[in-house]
C-alpha cells in the first residue's frame, strides 16, 4: 500500500455522497439566531454572578441580607452587559437580520391576504 502525497490529496474531487449545503442554510442560521444569542447573554450572566459571588466570598462579605444578594445581582447584571455588548455584537446583528427578516415575510403574507379579500369584495360587488 502507498500513500498518496499530500498536494493529490487536497486536490482529490469531494465524493458524489458529500452533502451540499441546502438552499435555505442562511434561513435556517437565523432562524436560530435568537436562541443563540439569547443562550450566550445568560451563560455571561451566569459567569458574571459566579465571577460577583467569587469576589464577595474572597473578600469575605457578608451575603445575609437580601440587599446585599440584589447588590450581587445588580453588579452581575451589569457587568455581563457590558460584556455582551462587545463580544456579542455579532450575534446580535444575526438576530437582528433574522427578526427584520422575519417580519417581513408576514408584512407580506398580511398584505397579499388584505389584497385577496379585497378582490373577492370587489367582484361581489
Amino acid at each position: 500500500m502507498t500513500k498518496q502525497p499530500a498536494a493529490q490529496a487536497s486536490t482529490a474531487q469531494p465524493s458524489p455522497d458529500a452533502a451540499a449545503p441546502a438552499p435555505d442554510a442562511p434561513r435556517l442560521q437565523t432562524r436560530h439566531a435568537a436562541l443563540r444569542y439569547t443562550t450566550l447573554r445568560l451563560t455571561l450572566f451566569l459567569g458574571a454572578l459566579v465571577l460577583v459571588w467569587g469576589v464577595a466570598k474572597i473578600f469575605s462579605m457578608d451575603l445575609s441580607s437580601q440587599l446585599s444578594k440584589l447588590s450581587l445581582l445588580a453588579v452581575a447584571l451589569l457587568l455581563s452587559s457590558a460584556v455582551s455588548f462587545v463580544v456579542l455584537s455579532k450575534q446580535r446583528d444575526a438576530m437582528s437580520a433574522g427578526l427584520v427578516a422575519r417580519s417581513e415575510r408576514l408584512s407580506k403574507r398580511i398584505s397579499s391576504a388584505a389584497s385577496f379579500e379585497d378582490d373577492e369584495d370587489d367582484e361581489d360587488e
